[in-house]
């Protein structure tokens, strides 16, 4: 790891810490089918690596509740990700649906599935509500 990553992540993990993360304001059905959809998440991440820190806070701002595991502190968490996604890599996310379970790396391709599946989500509270 280079030195100005180990710095970055510092700072970010203090940040984190410190800083409070306002979530975006939802109506309540769609709060409803984010929280459903959320239990259904776990959130790899390692509080060393800048990429998950600034990903595990990109998930509160939109108000998902995914389950955070860090692989640094507790090994079993890391046993789960190399057996279930076949890599040590963070973040990682795993999403547990009708289909099985995807696990889905890299911050790009995270970023890029979420704002598919809320826009998904808020689709269908439209609907709902119509």
């Amino acid at each position: 790891m280079n030195l100005m990553r180990m710095v970055k992540a510092q700072v970010l993990n203090v940040v984190d810490r410190t800083v409070p993360v306002k979530p975006l304001q939802r109506s309540q059905e769609e709060q409803v089918l984010l929280n459903r959809e959320s239990r259904r998440m776990h959130l790899y991440i390692s509080h060393n690596c800048p990429a998950s820190i600034e990903l595990k806070r990109h998930c509160q701002r939109i108000g998902l509740n995914v389950v955070e595991k860090d692989v640094g502190r507790v090994n079993c968490y890391r046993n789960e990700l190399v057996n279930g996604g076949g890599h040590s890599m963070v973040p990682c996310l795993m999403v547990d649906d009708n289909h099985g379970r995807s696990w889905v790396y890299s911050p790009e391709s995270i970023y890029s599935f979420l704002d598919n599946r809320l826009g998904i989500l808020s689709s269908v509270a439209q609907l709902k509500q119509a």
